[in-house]
């Protein structure tokens, strides 16, 4: 044991371990940290590419649906057009009679997703052509293929008689689900918008430019791209129909009213099975349900039109989504887990998961908030992660430093018992250690009561006696008086020969007049078990009678000794005082001397009797003296 003060962690045995200091906060923001990098690689090597998609389909479905947007309709060439018309392939007449009919209707712009690349009956090819070129404004698509599929382009009479052409390729996520629009593809061999940039810079005269690093401008607009190479954007999806659709033999009916086209976008496409156009998108995973007007079909997968549609209404809408920022999303993340991992350091294990819960519900609101009111896609299931490789970290180090702080703890109770349990009662050696954090070992000063006693004629009771039979007498005398001083919350400080010294106030105090009631206390119980030992003498053997001198003052208390050896002490001129009192036991014929100090404690609660003025060494001029009886006797000195 050094001559330092133990750490004082108080109930720390059913406390948490504390946070304060350096090292346990370094700690928590290293496990942080290393949350972050860890989900970082993961996300580096597209390990959470899915859950992350999955993620932006959930911030759909969160959102509150929408109506379609009233400027855009698909005119559908569901289950039910294509088995009345036999259209598949779409015959040219019925395609020619469908695209006069809207154009009848005045729309602002009509986009053709049908691919019109091989000919078919001249006739019915050139009636086709006519038609688009009479309507003016009509959009087709081509197919890029972007390196897996052949490109397919419209055969150039199509494509002369048309208003433009703009590639209609879908972008599939890692998952195969739909997410994003392309913009625009530019190679060297290759230059053209894609379909519902094409449809929207149409409509609106805006333009598709380029923008600072990560956007393109539509018009005065941003356009966070989602990828580059070729470029996308992320689609707005909400839980709900992208574009109001009708179908094909609805607008082909005689009663049907064209002109609810009038000014409007129309797109044309096919949800039938055999055109294969049916892509899983957000509103699928929503559970939306979509059904057309004039269609006895409802389905949950979007025809890649319907997708065109919602990426035309997001670029006209303006509210195109961006990706937060990554340095903004990764703070996010490492401060939400040093919070959980705090947590898990410092609280209970179910306090800590429900903080979990809590701070990733908080996180999936937050993202849903961003998402939908300000069109920022917080891609929240990293930070989500973080938070769950952060929980058993916390509760992991709490383990460790519990394990690590009860090992202390075990230490510091064998050094401190090490120190007392011998010399204190099993009672006062537990108080002893549950009031530690009073205890200061390298020295404090306080006020105690010290006794003293001696057996008087030590040296003439055991003259010609065999050292063995006086080591085992003196020893059952000391263990008879270890009893009493125990019993009376003494700290038996050591063994002097046949001396005993005993502390009262120190290393715990019960205030300075209990310590000293106590020591007077155990001084009279000293002599009434001297007596009981004198009772029980064969006849012959001489009687036992001891000296006790007590004194009250102020002591340094701390530990005592080299290194390899130390001790729990008290010294000063308290220690001395109580020692010479002793001495003086024989002249004053007193068998218990007390001091001023110790009478003005005890002079309330003991009979005591004065004994007059000695000198003491130590001293320039006489002291009073005191000594304490049972019973009132002529002399008595009362409070």
């Amino acid at each position: 044991m050094t001559g330092t003060r133990p750490s004082q962690p108080g109930n720390s045995r059913a406390a948490a371990p504390s946070v304060g200091g350096i090292l346990p906060w370094a700690t928590l923001l290293l496990m942080a940290l290393l949350a972050c990098l860890v989900v970082f690689g993961a996300e580096k090597l597209d390990l959470l590419e899915v859950p992350e998609l999955q993620g932006y389909d959930y911030l759909v479905s969160a959102q509150k649906p929408e109506e379609p947007p009233a400027g855009i309709v698909y005119v559908d060439f569901d289950e039910d057009s294509v088995k009345r018309y036999n259209a598949f392939p779409v015959p040219r007449i019925l395609l020619g009679d469908l695209v006069r009919k809207i154009s009848s209707g005045k729309p602002a712009v009509i986009g053709l997703d049908v691919i019109l690349d091989k000919e078919r009956a001249a006739a019915d090819d050139r009636r086709l052509v006519s038609i688009i070129s009479d309507a003016g404004n009509v959009i087709l698509v081509s197919e890029y293929g972007f390196g897996r599929f052949p490109p397919h382009e419209p055969l150039a009479s199509f494509a002369d008689a048309a208003a433009g052409v703009a590639f209609a390729d879908v972008p599939i996520d890692a998952d195969g689900t739909v997410r994003r629009m392309l913009l625009k593809v530019v190679t060297p061999e290759y230059k053209r918008l894609s379909f519902p940039v094409a449809l929207a810079d149409y409509f609106s005269d805006q333009h598709l430019r380029p923008g600072r690093p990560g956007y393109l401008l539509f018009g005065t607009k941003e356009i966070p791209l989602a990828t580059t190479g070729p470029d996308s954007a992320w689609i707005h999806f909400h839980p709900s129909p992208p574009v109001r659709g009708v179908s094909v033999q609805t607008v082909l009916d005689a009663s049907f009213d064209a002109s609810v086209f009038q000014g409007k976008i129309v797109m044309v496409g096919q949800t039938s099975e055999m055109g294969k156009d049916l892509f899983v998108s957000p509103v699928t995973h929503a559970g939306i349900a979509i059904t057309e007007k004039g269609s006895s079909h409802s389905r949950s997968l979007l025809s890649g039109t319907e997708i065109h549609a919602g990426a035309v209404a997001t670029l006209l809408g303006g509210d195109v989504l961006r990706t937060m920022n990554g340095a903004a999303r990764w703070w996010l993340a490492f401060l939400c887990g040093l919070a959980v991992a705090a947590v898990a350091f410092r609280s209970r294990w179910y306090v800590a998961i429900a903080t979990y819960l809590i701070v990733a519900a908080l996180l999936f609101g937050l993202a849903v908030s961003l998402f939908t009111h300000r069109h920022i896609w917080l891609r929240f299931f990293s930070v989500e992660a973080c938070l769950l490789l952060a929980l058993p970290a916390g509760l992991g180090y709490r383990s460790v430093e519990e394990r690590r702080q009860k090992k202390l703890m075990e230490a510091e109770r064998g050094q401190i018992m090490g120190l007392f349990e011998r010399y204190v009662s099993p009672d006062v050696a537990a108080e002893i250690w549950k009031r530690r954090d009073e205890i200061i070992l390298a020295g404090e000063e306080r006020v105690a009561t010290i006794l003293f006693s001696d057996i008087r004629s030590f040296t003439a009771m055991t003259a010609g006696v065999p050292s063995q039979e006086v080591l085992a007498w003196l020893n059952r005398y000391l263990t008879a008086m270890g009893e009493v001083i125990k019993s009376n919350r003494g700290f038996l400080n050591k063994f002097i020969g046949d001396g005993i010294m005993v502390v009262f106030g120190a290393p715990l105090t019960d205030g300075p007049r209990e310590d000293a009631c106590r020591a007077v206390r155990c001084a009279k119980e000293m002599l009434a078990r001297v007596d009981q030992w004198n009772a029980q003498l064969p006849a012959g053997q001489p009687k036992l009678k001891i000296g006790i001198g007590i004194h009250s003052g102020p002591v340094t208390a701390g530990n005592v000794g080299s290194q390899d050896r130390l001790e729990y002490s008290v010294i000063g001129e308290t220690v001395n005082l109580a020692s010479r009192l002793e001495s003086l036991t024989k002249d004053l014929k007193s068998p218990i001397v007390i001091s001023p100090e110790t009478w003005e404690y005890i002079r309330g609660s003991c009979l005591t009797v004065s004994l007059g003025e000695a000198q003491v060494r130590g001293f320039t001029s006489a002291i009073p003296l005191y000594g304490v009886q049972e019973d009132p006797t002529p002399g008595e000195v009362r409070p």
